[in-house]
């Protein structure tokens, strides 16, 4: 058996002074593509899901070329050492590139806090596909850590200790300052995991374009502005997928589709057994009244239709 070095095991110590690992570095700071993700982290319980967790996240990272922080909330002991040890070393990862981190208080709180101190590019989680009235309100620990992440996170939906196979991906195309980023993310990610296929969806709002319609020239009208606003917005679809090809990407075609943002591109990847979801992340925290009054994300949220992503912006240091 492959033993993890002890140098890779943390006890996290909540001392920012006097300690040179919590001592700022005065640096500038520059917005930059989200991937590549060279680091990558798991929260890691011993739940009946803990193995086939920790398998996804040692392939993933291994593809990745990337290394793995494995967080534990809880308190550190000798069992729990020796049970990881074994854990880490079935999986395909090299136990040199694993750290493992115990810590202690709030399960989100927690898992966010190390990500940010060890500068996390992706995050991963397992879920469940649909959450049920109460833990849709309260909220998963899952569903909290894509709510508050500031690193990209991937939600697994079929964890299995044999690798299942990403073929079809869908990622969001609406018109957003973030979409381009997160579309080259996805084709990045894509090429890693191997997948065929991209379809780039663009939800447009069904309010767009419309007018009273009571009688057949006003109803010619609506029909007419919807024809203008798809063809635009097929237009603008078109210009990414040029851009995209520039990174050399695997297949990828798009479809616009009139209908509520969130709502529509989840319905969407069900039907057509898409792998993967991605979607960029929101523009401000999310909180108890977006989950009242559900849009964009929080429509998949509740019901996820596969495997999603939230890509978030990066902020990188620049020497």
């Amino acid at each position: 058996m492959r033993a993890l070095s002890p140098l890779f095991f943390a006890q996290y110590d909540p001392k920012p002074l006097g300690n040179a690992l919590y001592i700022a570095t005065e640096t500038s700071r520059t917005m930059a593509l989200p991937y590549p993700f060279c680091k990558v982290a798991t929260a890691i319980a011993f739940s009946p899901y803990a193995e086939a967790n920790l398998h996804e996240s040692a392939r993933i990272a291994e593809m990745l070329e990337a290394e793995l922080v494995l967080i534990h909330v809880g308190s550190k002991t000798e069992q729990k050492l020796k049970k990881l040890d074994l854990m880490v070393s079935q999986t395909v990862i090299d136990p040199a590139k694993v750290k493992v981190e115990f810590r202690e208080g709030d399960p989100v709180k927690c898992i966010l806090d190390s990500c940010e101190e060890n500068g996390v590019d992706l995050l991963i989680a397992g879920a469940q596909k649909k959450e049920n009235l109460i833990t849709f309100y309260t909220g998963s620990v899952a569903r909290k850590l894509c709510r508050k992440a500031k690193c990209s996170i991937l939600l697994l939906t079929d964890r299995s200790v044999i690798r299942n196979k990403c073929r079809e991906i869908v990622v969001s195309g609406d018109d957003h300052s973030k979409t381009e980023d997160t579309v080259r993310t996805a084709n990045y990610f894509g090429k890693v995991l191997g997948a065929e296929h991209i379809t780039i969806v663009d939800e447009i709002d069904p309010k767009k374009g419309v007018t009273a319609a009571d009688d057949d020239n006003q109803l010619a009208e609506t029909a007419r502005k919807r024809k203008e606003i798809k063809e635009k917005e097929d237009q603008r679809i078109e210009n990414l997928e040029t851009k995209l090809r520039e990174d050399d990407c695997i297949a990828v075609g798009h479809k616009c589709i009139f209908g509520k943002p969130g709502y529509t591109i989840g319905h969407y990847a069900a039907a057509h057994q898409a792998d993967l979801l991605v979607m960029h992340s929101p523009d401000a925290e999310l909180g108890i009244m977006d989950r009242v009054f559900p849009h964009d994300l929080e429509y998949v949220l509740s019901d996820l239709p596969c495997c999603l992503m939230i890509v978030n912006q990066a902020s990188k240091e620049v020497a």
